[in-house]
C-alpha cells in the first residue's frame, strides 16, 4: 500500500535517507549507549539523540547531488565533537555534562594541557583509531539519494518537526513563554554531539555576558541597610585566603596520618580548626557566587541582585584587594576576574603569555606583605586566591616540596601511576602548608588589628574512597573528598586584645556549616553588622542553628542533597 501510493522511488529515498539518518546517528549512540551499558545515565540522552540526528537529513535532501560529500563534512564535525564526550566517559566514566563542558570554556590551553596530560591512557590511541575507521566504513556504504521534490519537502517537514517537537509542544500547545521552550529545547538537544559543546558554548557565552551585565548592575546596587561598624575606629586588616581543590582530610593538623602540615601544625594553638565545614559545590566560580555573596543552594541568583562581601567592606569603609595566583586571563571578563574587579586595585600574578602552569603560590607573598605594610591606608580588606593543590598537583610545588615521592602506598587497586599523583597531592598540600602559614605569619607580624580566614574553595577526590576509585571532581558522582575543606581562622595578638574573645570561638570549631553562607561569618568576624545580617548563619556567633548542609546542582533542585548522603558512599 505504501509503495502504491507514494512510488518505488519514495520507498527507495526512505531506505536510502535511513543509511544517511544511522550514519549520522552513529557519532552520538556509541557515547550514549556506553553510558546506558555502565549505569551512568537512563536513555534519555538516546531518544533525544535520535531526534537531534534528523536535521542533518535537511541539507543531503535538498543538495542529492553532493548528498556524499556533505555526509563526509557533517561526519567529519560530528567525529571531532564526538571525541569529547567519548574520551571523558572513558577517562572519568561519568556524563560529558554540562558542568562539565562549562569548565573546557572556562579553562585556558595550559589547563587542557594539564588535563590531558593528566588523564591520558594508551588504549585510547587503538580505540580512536577502531572508533574513526568504523564512522569511515559507514561513510563508503553510503547510497545516492534520487528522489522527486514533493517527496523531498515532505522529508524536510518532518525532519523539521522531530528535533523540535519539544519547543512547539511547550509554546503552541502548552503556552509557555518563548524563553522556557527554547531552554527546555537546548537541554533536549544537548544529548547529542555537538550540540552538546554548541549549545555549552550558547550557555557559557550567555553566563559570561550575565557577569558582565553584574559588573554594571554592581555598581548601582543600593548598600545595605543600617550598617554599623563595630571596630569603625580600629586601624584594621581583614584577610580572606581562597585555597584550591584543598581535602582537609589530607592535611595533617586535621588528623591525616601524613605529616602535610607541619608548619600550620607550629600554629595550631593560635589557629581556630573548623572540622566540619563543606563547600556547596565542586567547582570554584560556582562555589564563589555563593560564598562571596548571599546567594546559596536554594537561592543562587542573589548573587546578581544583593550586594557582596566585597560591596559590604567597602561600604565599611575598607579598601579592597584582591591578589591572585589562578590563571585569570586578564584582559577578558572571565568569571573568576569578575569578583577581583570589584576590589579597588587588582594584582594579577599569573598573566604570562603562555599562562606558566608553575607559576607558585609563594609569588602572593611578596605583594601581599608590601599591601599589610601601607601605613597609608587605615582599613584593609584582602582576598588572597591561591592555585593551591589544583590538578596538575605536580605542578603546584618546587622540588624542593616533593617529600612523599617515595613513601610506599599499600593499596593494590592503585597502579604506579596513580599512586604518583596520591603522593603528587600530598606534596600539594605539604607546599600549600607553607605558602599559608607564611600569610599567617606576616598577619601575626602586622601592627594593626588582623584576622584572617582560610577556606578552600571545594575539595578533591584523589583515591580516598574506598569504595570506588576516583580521581578529581565530578558533581554527578560526588564523593565527600570532593566537598570537604579547611576552614581556619587566625586573630593576631592585637585583634584578639581589642577586638574579639579568641577563646570563646573555639567551642564552636564541631558545627556543620556550609561555606555557602561564608558572607555571614567573615562579616561577624569583621565586627560588621547590618539589616540583611543573618547570625544564624554564621558558625562564630552563638546565635548559630545547625542545618543541613545542601550540596549539588542548585538550577536542579531534584539532585540537591544533605552531605550527610554521601559520607558513606
Amino acid at each position: 500500500m505504501f509503495q502504491i501510493y507514494f512510488g518505488r522511488s519514495c520507498v527507495s529515498t526512505f531506505f536510502n535517507t535511513l543509511k544517511y539518518f544511522f550514519f549520522f546517528f552513529y557519532f552520538s549512540a556509541i557515547y550514549n549507549l556506553l553510558c546506558i551499558i555502565f549505569d551512568v545515565t537512563g536513555s534519555i540522552g538516546l531518544r533525544e539523540s535520535v531526534y537531534a540526528t534528523f536535521l542533518w537529513l535537511i541539507p543531503i535532501l535538498l543538495f542529492q547531488k553532493h548528498a556524499k560529500k556533505i555526509a563526509a563534512y557533517i561526519g567529519i564535525f560530528l567525529w571531532l565533537g564526538s571525541l569529547f564526550s567519548l574520551n571523558y566517559f572513558f577517562l572519568y566514566g561519568q556524563e560529558f555534562s554540562q558542568s562539565v563542558i562549562f569548565i573546557i570554556f572556562e579553562s585556558n590551553l595550559v589547563e587542557s594541557t594539564e588535563f590531558l596530560k593528566t588523564y591520558f591512557q594508551w588504549w585510547i590511541i587503538p580505540f580512536i583509531a577502531a572508533y574513526s575507521f568504523l564512522s569511515y566504513y559507514f561513510w563508503k556504504k553510503l547510497p545516492e539519494i534520487k528522489t522527486s521534490s514533493k517527496v523531498i519537502y515532505l522529508f524536510i517537514v518532518f525532519s523539521l518537526l522531530v528535533p523540535f517537537h519539544k519547543f512547539l509542544e511547550l509554546y503552541y500547545v502548552e503556552k509557555k513563554p518563548y524563553e522556557i521552550a527554547v531552554y527546555k529545547q537546548m537541554t533536549r538537544m544537548q544529548a547529542s554531539t555537538p550540540w552538546n559543546i554548541v549549545l555549552g558554548y550558547v550557555n557559557y557565552k550567555n553566563d559570561l555576558n550575565q557577569m558582565e551585565k553584574l559588573l554594571e548592575r554592581n555598581s548601582t546596587l543600593k548598600p545595605v541597610e543600617n550598617l554599623k561598624d563595630t571596630y569603625k575606629d580600629e586601624a584594621s586588616t581583614l584577610i580572606l585566603v581562597l585555597g584550591e581543590s584543598t581535602n582537609r582530610n589530607r592535611m595533617g593538623i586535621y588528623g591525616y596520618n601524613r605529616d602535610t602540615t607541619p608548619n600550620l601544625d607550629k600554629l595550631k594553638d593560635d589557629l581556630i580548626l573548623f572540622d566540619n565545614v563543606y563547600s556547596p559545590r565542586p567547582y570554584t566560580i560556582e562555589v564563589l557566587q555563593q560564598a562571596l555573596s548571599f546567594a546559596d543552594e536554594k537561592n543562587p541568583n542573589l548573587y546578581l541582585n544583593k550586594p557582596n562581601l566585597i560591596n559590604i567592606m567597602k561600604q565599611a569603609g575598607y579598601s579592597t584587594y584582591w591578589i591572585t595566583n589562578q590563571q585569570t586571563q586578564t584582559k577578558r571578563n572571565t568569571m573568576l576576574t569578575t569578583f577581583s574587579k570589584m576590589c579597588d586595585n587588582q594584582i594579577y600574578l599569573n598573566n604570562n603569555q603562555k599562562q606558566n602552569s608553575y607559576s607558585y603560590d609563594e609569588v602572593v607573598l611578596e605583594p601581599f606583605k608590601n599591601v599589610l605594610a601601607d601605613t597609608k591606608v587605615k582599613k584593609k580588606f584582602i582576598v588572597v586566591h591561591l592555585l593551591g593543590t589544583h590538578n596538575k598537583y605536580e605542578y603546584r610545588y618546587p622540588k624542593d616540596f616533593a617529600v612523599f615521592d617515595n613513601y610506599r602506598i599499600d593499596d593494590n587497586r592503585l597502579s604506579d601511576r596513580e599512586k604518583k599523583y596520591y603522593n603528587d597531592y600530598d606534596n600539594a598540600v605539604f607546599y600549600n602548608d607553607y605558602v599559608v602559614s607564611k600569610i599567617i605569619e606576616d598577619a601575626k607580624n602586622s601592627k594593626d588589628s588582623t584576622a584572617l580566614l582560610y577556606l578552600s574553595d571545594h575539595g578533591e577526590e584523589v583515591f580516598d574512597n574506598k569504595n570506588v576509585k576516583k580521581l578529581g571532581r565530578n558533581e554527578d558522582a560526588p564523593t565527600l573528598s570532593m566537598y570537604s575543606i579547611p576552614f581556619i581562622i587566625y586573630q593576631n595578638s592585637v585583634f584578639k586584645e581589642k577586638i574579639k574573645d579568641f577563646k570563646s570561638l573555639k567551642k564552636y570549631t564541631n558545627r556543620e556549616y556550609s561555606s555557602s553562607d561564608l558572607i555571614y561569618t567573615f562579616t561577624d568576624l569583621a565586627g560588621l553588622n547590618f539589616k540583611e545580617f543573618d547570625s544564624s548563619k554564621s558558625v562564630i556567633n552563638e546565635e548559630f542553628l545547625e542545618k543541613p548542609v545542601l550540596i549539588g546542582n542548585p538550577s536542579n533542585k531534584n539532585k540537591l542533597r544533605d552531605i550527610k548522603d554521601i559520607r558513606n558512599l
